[in-house]
């Protein structure tokens, strides 16, 4: 027998919007995009996302996938590896940049197709919502990690001392102070933005605490009015528990981020 489209297996397998027009799950936390060229009946598939906090969004071509990736933040990205040019996707490619998780609906025939690709999880075909429900509470540790991780704090923290390093130059960083902060990295603002690429060395005071912290990180963007992110590279683990205990307990939502039993 044929093997059905994706579409017709989630018809079956995905009920409709709730008919009160409830919100069926908890505030939305993530935010995820469906890659399919098939009609598929997206309430039903929004209902199970729904479940977990995660707002759906819908593309139907790569190139539509590609600008998202590139422009919005993302938390995972659920592409049907039917759909022609899949297998192009950016996010899919091991050399991205993109920090998401990546998952597919495949046949099982097709499985070798995929091999070498950025693919954190795999669904197989005929998908149901179970299934579905399934991989997104597997993926949710992860997402939940990530974001919280990369979660910006907005500070006013002067460096007590720093500097930066580029091409064999090595300079102070002069009147600068840290605008936000996260677990991976930081934003500083001066008078002039720093080179990208440069190594950052910078030694600061943690909000609210006695506690200091030395970080070392590498410059990724810098804008023409004077502020430069910086990913941190290399560190310890008492340096990421420094920075993990006092930045999580400004989340507010911190707690909340556990996946549905």
């Amino acid at each position: 027998m044929r093997e059905a489209t994706l579409t017709s297996h989630l018809l079956r397998s995905f009920p409709g919007p709730d008919k009160k027009g409830k919100s069926m799950g908890p505030k939305k936390a993530f935010s995820a995009l469906l890659l399919s060229q098939d009609p598929l009946p997206l309430e039903g598939i929004r209902k199970v996302f729904s479940e977990y906090g995660i707002e759906l969004h819908a593309a139907s071509t790569p190139n539509e996938v590609d600008i998202w990736v590139r422009r919005r933040p993302l938390d995972l990205v659920l592409c049907d590896y039917d759909a022609q040019g899949a297998a192009e996707l950016e996010c899919l490619q091991p050399s991205t940049r993109w920090k998401g998780i990546s998952m597919v609906v495949l046949r099982s025939a097709a499985a070798k197709n995929a091999r070498g690709k950025r693919i954190h999880l795999t669904l197989g075909k005929p998908l149901s919502a179970d299934v579905l429900a399934r991989g997104l509470k597997a993926a949710y540790t992860t997402m939940a990690r990530s974001r919280m991780l990369a979660f910006r704090h907005t500070v006013a923290l002067r460096p007590i001392a720093g500097t930066v390093l580029h091409h064999g130059w090595q300079r102070p960083l002069g009147r600068t102070v840290i605008a936000n902060l996260s677990q991976t990295g930081l934003c500083l603002s001066g008078s002039e933005p720093l080179p990208q690429g440069g190594l950052v060395s910078v030694n600061f005071p943690l909000p609210e605490s006695d506690d200091q912290v030395h970080v070392v990180g590498r410059v990724v963007w810098s804008d023409p009015n004077g502020r430069s992110g910086v990913e941190f590279k290399g560190l310890s683990p008492s340096q990421v528990r420094q920075l993990e205990d006092r930045l999580r307990k400004w989340i507010p939502w911190a707690d909340s981020l556990r996946a549905p039993e």
